[in-house]
C-alpha cells in the first residue's frame, strides 16, 4: 500500500502533473476494425483532439471556404469567431472537423475538440468548470486549490492563452454563457462553435446556418456513399435524393441499401423535416440482427461518449468477442462513427441513441436495465480500480472492499504510472458521467467510483467534482447504513480539505472515519487514517501527535507483507525524526525507507527519501553529501512532473549552495523556487523562497532588496496564519 498524502499532497507532495497531448494530430481516417478498451497506450492521447469524420466530405464546400477565409474583425479585439448553426443532422460537426483540419497549420499552439454534450443526458454533459480545468491541464497549467469558480479559472485560462495562437472547437453549444468563459485571450486564436440556434449575444465574424440539401446535393451525397461500398445504382441514389434532404439521414440510407442492395427505398415520412432522421434510423434497426440491436439498445444508454467492446460487453451481457463482432456490424451500417483519438472504440450520434432508446423502451424492462446498470458500474470500478492501484494503491478500494470489478473482463494494461495518466485524462469525461449515473441510481457502487476517481481528481484539479462526488455518495451511504462507504467519503472530503489548507476540517472528516473503520475493525482503513492523520498534525506544528499516529502506521505495516506500505512508514518516522532532531534515527529510518522503494521501484518515494536526506545533511553541515540526494531528488521530481517538490527541492538546493559558498548557484535554484511556487499557489514554498533570496541579497550587500524580500515572506506567512485562524473561527461542531 502506497499513502495518499505523499503521493498526491502534504509536507512533501500535494500534487502531480504529468503531461497532457496538446498539439493535435489530424486525424487518420476510421480505423476499419476498432475493438478494445485502451489498452495499448501508445495509442493513449488527449479526447482533445479532432475526431475523425466519415471519408466523404460532398455539399458543404463552400461553406468550408468561408470559414476557412475568415479573419478577425477589426472592431474588436479578442480571438476570430465562427459559428456553425443548424438543425440536428445537416452536419455542422462534419464541417467543423473538416474546418479544423483544413485551419490546423494556420494555429501551431493547438487545436483543441471539446464536445460539450448539450443534449445529452444530464450526467453526460460537460460543465464549464470541467471545460476550463481540461483545457488548462493540456497546457499544463498546475492546479490551484484556490482556483476553482468559473470566473476564477477563465482568468487563469485567458492569462496562459495570451499571445498563442490555438484554435478552440465548442461542439454542440447552446448558450452564448457557455461559450464566453472558454474564449482564449490572443487576437491570433480562433474559436468554432456548433450549435443548433442562434447564440443570442455573440458577435461572430463568420456565422454560417447549414440549410438541408437540395435534391442535387442530395444526390451527389448518396451516390458518393454507394460508389465507395462498391455499388452503382442512379435508381437507388434518385430514390434517395427524392425523398430525404437531411445528410445525416442521406448517409444512413445510403448506407443501408449498400448493405442491402435488394431493399426498396421507403418514402420520407410525412411532417417536418426532423422527421427524416428517425424514420431514417429507424430502418436501419429494423434491418439488423436481433443481437446488434440488442447491443444498440444497451449502448445507447451508457452516459459516457466512447463506446468499447468491453462496455458493450457489459451492457448487452455478451462475451467479448461477440460484443466486439456486433459493433463492427453497427458501424459498417454506419449507426456508429470509429473514434480515432482513441483508436479503440466508437461514437454514437445523438440521433442514433434518441432512437435506440426509444427502440430499448419498447424491448427493455426496468428489471433488465437495473442489471444492466449494476454491471456497468461494477465493471467501471474494477477498470478504474486497476489503474489507481498503479498510481497509489491507498487510493484504491480494493484495500477496503472485497469487490474488484467484472472478472470476466480484464482491465486495460497500462505500461507506466504516465500512461495511466495519460488513459484517466482521456477517459475522466466520460468515468465522471457514469459516477453520476450510478449516484441518480443510489447504487452501492457509487461511493466506490468516488473513491477510487477522487485522487486522479484532485491531482489534476476537478476539486469541484471530487466534493459532487463525494458529498452525494456521503448521503446515500449513510442512508443505506453503509459504514464503510460513510468512511471512506469522509477519507475523501478530508484529503480534498487538507489539499486545499482547510486542515480543522481535514481533521473532523479524518477523526469520523478512523471511528467507522473502528467500528468495522477494518485495520487497512485504521493504518490510512492514521496516516492522514500525522500529516495533518506535522502541518500543525504537533509532532508528538503526529508521532504516536506514524507508530500506528508502523505496527500495521510490519505485521503483514506490502513492501510499499514499510517504506512509507518508515519515511513518515524519518522525516519526524528529522523535524524533532534526531539525525541518526531520522538517517537510519530514510535509508530503510529508500531501499525499500527502490526495491519496489517507486520513483517518487525514492525522490521524497533523497530530498529529506539532503535536508538532514544540509542541516549537519555536510553540503556535498545533502547537494548530491537533492540533485537526484530534484531529478526524479522534475521526471515525474511534481511541481510541488521541485519547488521546495530547488529552495533545499539553494541553501545547500549558500553553505558552498556559491552564491550564484543559490541565487539560480531560489529564483526557480519562487516562480515554481507561484506557479502553484505554494504560500509556504513561495515564504521559503523568499526568505533564502533575502540571505543571498544581504550576503551581496544589497540590503534594500533583502528587507524587500524579507517584507514579502513576512505577509506571506502571515497570510497562512490568518488563514489557519479564520478556519480556526468557521469550523462548526458538527463537522
Amino acid at each position: 500500500m502506497t499513502w495518499n498524502w505523499w503521493m498526491f499532497g502534504g509536507l512533501i507532495l500535494m500534487t502531480s502533473m504529468v503531461s497532457a497531448g496538446t498539439l493535435i494530430a489530424l486525424p487518420n481516417g476510421n480505423p476499419q476494425y476498432p475493438a478494445m478498451f485502451g489498452t495499448d497506450d501508445s495509442q493513449v492521447d488527449s479526447m482533445l483532439q479532432v475526431p475523425s469524420g466519415t471519408r466523404i466530405f460532398v455539399g458543404r464546400s463552400k461553406e468550408l471556404r468561408r470559414l476557412t477565409a475568415s479573419t478577425a474583425s477589426g472592431s474588436r479585439s479578442g480571438p476570430l469567431m465562427m459559428i456553425i448553426a443548424g438543425m440536428p443532422g445537416t452536419g455542422k460537426t462534419e464541417l467543423a472537423i473538416c474546418a479544423a483540419r483544413a485551419l490546423t497549420a494556420r494555429y501551431p499552439d493547438g487545436v483543441f475538440w471539446l464536445g460539450l454534450r448539450t443534449y445529452a443526458a444530464a450526467e453526460s454533459r460537460l460543465t464549464i468548470t470541467s471545460a476550463l480545468r481540461t483545457l488548462l491541464n493540456a497546457l499544463n497549467v498546475p492546479p490551484d486549490p484556490n482556483i476553482t469558480s468559473v470566473a476564477a479559472l477563465s482568468r487563469t485560462w485567458r492569462a496562459v492563452t495570451a499571445g498563442k495562437k490555438m484554435l478552440i472547437v465548442l461542439d454542440d453549444a447552446d448558450t452564448a454563457e457557455q461559450i464566453r468563459p472558454l474564449l482564449p485571450a490572443a487576437d491570433g486564436s480562433a474559436i468554432l462553435i456548433t450549435t443548433r440556434h442562434v447564440l443570442t449575444g455573440l458577435d461572430p465574424d463568420c456565422g454560417i446556418t447549414l440549410q438541408p440539401f437540395t435534391q442535387s446535393q442530395a444526390a451527389r451525397l448518396a451516390g458518393a456513399v454507394l460508389r465507395r461500398a462498391g455499388l452503382r445504382d442512379p435508381q437507388a441514389v434518385a430514390a434517395i435524393a427524392a425523398e430525404f434532404r437531411l445528410p445525416l439521414a442521406i448517409r444512413q440510407m445510403s448506407d443501408l441499401k449498400a448493405a442491402n442492395p435488394a431493399l426498396s427505398i421507403p418514402v420520407a415520412p410525412a411532417g417536418t423535416i426532423s422527421d427524416e432522421t428517425s424514420a431514417a434510423f429507424a430502418r436501419s434497426l429494423a434491418a439488423l440482427t436481433k443481437p446488434a440491436r440488442l447491443v444498440l439498445r444497451r449502448v445507447a444508454h451508457y452516459p459516457g461518449s466512447l463506446i468499447t467492446a468491453p462496455i458493450a460487453a457489459v451492457l448487452a451481457d455478451q462475451q467479448l468477442d461477440k460484443a466486439n463482432q456486433q459493433l463492427a456490424t453497427l458501424y459498417q451500417r454506419g449507426l456508429l462513427i470509429a473514434d480515432n483519438r482513441s483508436g479503440v472504440g466508437y461514437r454514437m450520434h445523438d440521433a442514433v441513441r434518441a432512437t435506440a432508446l426509444i427502440e430499448s423502451g419498447k424491448h427493455d424492462s426496468t428489471r433488465q436495465m437495473t442489471s444492466t446498470f449494476q454491471r456497468l458500474f461494477r465493471y467501471v470500478n474494477g477498470i478504474v480500480d486497476a489503474s489507481v492501484l498503479l498510481l497509489d494503491s491507498s487510493d484504491s478500494v480494493t484495500y477496503l472492499d472485497a469487490d474488484k470489478g467484472d472478472p470476466r473482463l480484464p482491465p486495460p494494461l497500462h505500461e507506466s504510472d504516465v500512461a495511466v495518466l495519460r488513459w484517466l485524462d482521456q477517459q475522466h469525461a466520460d468515468l465522471l458521467a457514469v459516477a453520476r449515473r450510478s449516484l441518480s441510481a443510489r447504487s452501492p457502487y457509487a461511493w466506490r467510483l468516488a473513491y477510487n476517481l477522487e485522487s486522479y481528481q484532485r491531482m489534476r484539479g476537478f476539486y469541484s467534482e471530487i466534493v459532487e462526488l463525494s458529498s452525494q455518495a456521503l448521503k446515500l451511504a449513510e442512508q443505506a447504513d453503509d459504514a464503510l462507504g460513510q468512511a471512506a467519503m469522509h477519507q475523501g472530503l478530508g484529503l480534498v480539505d487538507m489539499r486545499t489548507g482547510r486542515y480543522l476540517s481535514a481533521l473532523a472528516h479524518f477523526k469520523i472515519s478512523l471511528a467507522l473503520y473502528i467500528r468495522l475493525s477494518n485495520r487497512t482503513g485504521q493504518a490510512i487514517i492514521h496516516h492522514e492523520l500525522c500529516n495533518v498534525h506535522k502541518w500543525l506544528g504537533n509532532l508528538s501527535e503526529a508521532r504516536a499516529h506514524a507508530n500506528f502506521c508502523l505496527t500495521v505495516a510490519l505485521s503483514g507483507d506490502n513492501l510499499v506500505e514499510r517504506a512509507f512508514a518508515f519515511s513518515n518516522l524519518g522525516i519526524l525524526d528529522r523535524l524533532e532532531g534526531k539525525s541518526t534515527a531520522a538517517r537510519e529510518h530514510l535509508v530503510r525507507s529508500k531501499d525499500l522503494f527502490e526495491q519496489v521501484g517507486q520513483r517518487r518515494g525514492i525522490g521524497i527519501c533523497h530530498r529529506q536526506l539532503g535536508m538532514l545533511d544540509e542541516h549537519l553541515g555536510h553540503h556535498h553529501d545533502a547537494q548530491v540526494h537533492l540533485d537526484q531528488a530534484l531529478a526524479l521530481f522534475e521526471d515525474l512532473g511534481d511541481l510541488m517538490n521541485q519547488a521546495d527541492t530547488h529552495y533545499n538546493l539553494a541553501v545547500t549552495h549558500r553553505g558552498l559558498g556559491d552564491p550564484t548557484t543559490a541565487l539560480h535554484h531560489a529564483t526557480i523556487a519562487l516562480v515554481l511556487a507561484g506557479q502553484i499557489s505554494h504560500v509556504q514554498g513561495q515564504a521559503d523562497a523568499h526568505t533564502e533570496l533575502a540571505c543571498l541579497a544581504r550576503i551581496a550587500g544589497d540590503h534594500t532588496s533583502a528587507r524587500v524580500h524579507l517584507r514579502q515572506a513576512h505577509d506571506l506567512r502571515r497570510r497562512l496564519r490568518l488563514a489557519h485562524s479564520s478556519e480556526q473561527h468557521d469550523s462548526s461542531p458538527t463537522a
